[in-house]
């Protein structure tokens, strides 16, 4: 047996305390009993608190957490951090994996799409809603953030910088050291380039790249490989 297959054997071991915990936590006993979700042994729960969905359908370690490699990050210390609120909702589809390093910090609701793959080091801050359609491919060292986390308000206390929500349609390649702001809208087969900031809501089949975003070409009949 080579010593990639064995290292995979002797992570999926270590990850099991840390699958039961969480399977049971959040699902019925009918979808926990399936182990739907692996979670990597180095993953870290701050909040284990509100409520997650996954479809009916989802098979024995088709949503994983935590697992696979960036080719910049070391393992040995890049771990996901689960902080999920009260009032946290986490959507999952099937066949998702939100990689090593990854941050999920999420107040509001949080939408993933089947076939949706987050490469690591990804930081997701969700106060309201944050959504990604089926089959995106997240690069390392993006960011997303609905909101401002401080309120800036006026004289009668009325606040100036509401939450608002991210929407990632399908098919959307979202490049390296990426930022995507609040009340973004990226419509479906679009690219956002390596370390763009993006602030403004672009069509579908958009080329996205620069500080800050704008169209810089035309994604009509292309596609990437994942």
């Amino acid at each position: 047996m080579s010593f990639k297959k064995l290292s995979k054997i002797y992570h999926y071991i270590r990850c099991i305390p840390k699958t039961l915990l969480f399977n049971f936590y959040y699902l019925p006993f009918n979808q926990a009993i399936k182990f739907p979700i692996l979670i990597n042994h180095r993953t870290k729960f701050v909040q284990l608190r509100g409520r997650i969905t996954i479809p009916n359908s989802a098979k024995t370690g088709k949503i994983k957490l935590g697992f696979g490699r960036v080719q910049i990050a070391d393992n040995k210390y890049s771990r996901l951090i689960w902080n999920v609120g009260k009032r946290g909702e986490v959507h999952l589809g099937e066949h998702i994996k939100l990689g090593t390093g990854s941050r999920l910090h999420i107040e509001g609701k949080l939408v993933v799409g089947c076939e949706s793959n987050f490469t690591g080091e990804t930081t997701i801050i969700c106060n309201q809603e944050i959504i990604f359609g089926r089959e995106c491919l997240v690069s390392w060292h993006t960011l997303f953030m609905d909101s401002d986390l401080h309120q800036i308000t006026d004289r009668s206390n009325a606040i100036l910088n509401p939450d608002k929500t991210i929407k990632i349609e399908d098919k959307v390649w979202i490049g390296a050291r990426s930022t995507i702001t609040k009340g973004v809208h990226i419509g479906k087969e679009s690219v956002v380039a390596s370390s763009a900031t993006v602030s403004k809501n672009f069509p579908n089949y958009s080329v996205i790249g620069g500080n800050p975003a704008s169209l810089i070409g035309d994604f009509t009949g292309k596609q990437f490989k994942r």
